[in-house]
């Protein structure tokens, strides 16, 4: 008896329970009402999943969408209750990060009515009746302009302000001859964040951007950072990349760890003079045209490294200013004029900005959008020959540091492979995936190595997200923060736009 194969059996049962509800790209079956994944090993699975009452009223809220399309269908256009005015106000508001009840201030209504002429909605108006279209509008334009491409994809997760896990999935597209769009494609509050609740996150993103099914040979690229729960064995793609920003920033912090006495004064110099306007007087009057001790963020990448440079040009005059406070007014205080005294700590200084002052700057460019894949790997190796010139016992450790970040790092050896060969460098395919087609190559030439723009994202949600708007249900925020973070200017827009119509 022949073998059934799981594509064999994935077509019976879209046969037998309709296209309609499931689709497939030959690998996997997708719910199309729940937009999820089924596990195709059993029969049962499949007919226990149709039972479930998150199915059912996915199904049955489907269903009501399409009778409400087809109701608004029957008449002209002249009986619609949509109007393009509330739309594209609602499009403005939400893509310039104005809250929709700022609709109900007497004064804006009476604004946008003086100099628009147009009846003004309502907060509840367009919330009801317009978001969801702005949103699934972006996401249109979205997969019209990646249908066909390449592309990148980046997930990252934090901890937002009320507690909540929250990864954000970032797309960009591969071209050929120059850097490519990029897009944020998907926001959701994760129970926890482990490989398996990053897997379901992919797989749930790449089906909103494919809901027909997902072109898995599209995807070249995956983007993380080091966690490890981001790289599990269910996530197979051509390439896994950790973030080489974060890399860096990881010998930044074995830096901070071998410099103890050195971050002491960094962390307690900077106590002092917060919530201190006295103080802080104090130093301006002493040293009027330098700038308050900087205030390092440790998940800011090489922060530290800068505040520990401005500590070593600018020694002395902050020495002599902590001195001058009274060592009973704080703990901080006691504790900075201890530190400040110690033997070394003067050396220690330059051997930091003598060895170590280019790591910020590194990171910097890393960090930059549009570079060519050649330019970021040239400044990573260039960090890495300075990192292992360093002599001493600090050198060795770094030195250790930087070859296991980028030693374990597979993705980045692979991206470095690529890059010799598309600059002619490398004569073989040698170490290169079996998946990964001859053509597929060139679409690396302007391809990422950080994960940046995820961070990017998260500012943009962190922005949304003021005291005010804490209420926001997280559907809402993830319909708002799509649009905000997608909006592009009116040449770019214009662009976007008619590269999506060619396509049509």
């Amino acid at each position: 008896m022949p073998k059934i194969t799981n594509n064999t059996r994935i077509r019976q049962y879209i046969t037998e329970f309709e296209e309609k509800v499931f689709s497939s790209d030959g690998t996997i079956l997708f719910c199309k009402f729940c937009e999820t994944k089924i596990n195709t090993d059993r029969r049962y699975l499949v007919t226990q999943h149709l039972k479930t009452e998150k199915h059912k009223s996915a199904e049955k809220r489907k269903q009501d969408q399409m009778k409400n399309k087809s109701q608004q269908l029957v008449g002209t256009a002249m009986t619609s209750k949509k109007s393009s005015f509330n739309h594209d106000l609602c499009n403005t508001l939400l893509s310039a990060n104005i809250p929709l009840n700022k609709l109900n201030n007497p004064k804006f209504r009476e604004f946008l009515l003086k100099y628009t002429g147009k009846d003004i909605p309502f907060e509840s108006t367009l919330r009801k009746g317009y978001v969801d279209d702005v949103y699934n509008q972006t996401l249109n334009k979205i997969r019209m302009y990646v249908d066909g491409k390449k592309i990148w994809v980046s997930i990252d997760e934090t901890t937002d302000v009320t507690g909540r896990f929250v990864a954000n999935v970032i797309i960009g597209t591969l071209e050929e001859h120059g850097p490519g769009q990029i897009f944020l494609l998907n926001v959701e509050e994760l129970e926890k964040a482990n490989h398996s609740t990053i897997f379901k996150l992919f797989d749930k993103s790449m089906n909103i951007l494919w809901p027909d099914g997902v072109k898995h040979d599209d995807v070249l690229l995956f983007l993380s950072d080091a966690a490890p729960y981001m790289f599990n064995k269910n996530i197979v793609l051509k390439n896994d990349t950790t973030c080489l920003a974060h890399g860096l920033h990881r010998v930044a912090e074995t830096v901070r760890i071998l410099n103890p006495k050195v971050d002491k004064i960094i962390a307690n110099v900077k106590k002092i003079f917060n919530k201190a306007p006295s103080r802080v007087q104090i130093f301006k009057d002493i040293a009027p045209l330098l700038p308050l001790p900087p205030e390092p963020v440790l998940t800011r990448w090489g922060t530290w490294i800068q505040a520990a440079l401005y500590y070593c040009e600018h020694f002395e005059t902050v020495k002599s200013i902590v001195n001058s406070f009274k060592k009973d007014d704080a703990i901080s205080i006691e504790t900075a004029q201890k530190y400040i005294e110690q033997q070394h700590i003067q050396t220690q200084l330059v051997f930091i900005k003598s060895n170590f002052s280019f790591l910020p700057n590194a990171i910097t460019c890393l960090e930059k959008q549009e570079m060519s894949l050649a330019s970021s790997i040239s400044i990573v190796e260039d960090a890495k020959i300075k990192l292992t010139q360093i002599n001493g016992a600090q050198g060795t450790a770094v030195k250790t540091k930087i070859e296991t970040v980028l030693g374990k790092n597979e993705g980045y050896k692979l991206m470095v492979k690529i890059s010799n060969i598309l600059s002619g460098d490398q004569e073989n395919f040698e170490g290169l995936p079996e998946d990964l087609k001859l053509n597929d190559l060139v679409y690396f030439k302007y391809a990422p190595i950080t994960s940046v723009d995820v961070e990017r994202s998260f500012s943009i949600y962190k922005n949304m997200l003021t005291n005010n708007r804490r209420a926001f249900k997280f559907d809402n925020i993830r319909k708002c923060l799509i649009v905000q973070s997608n909006f592009t200017g009116e040449e770019e827009e214009n662009e976007i736009e008619h590269q999506s119509n060619s396509l049509i």
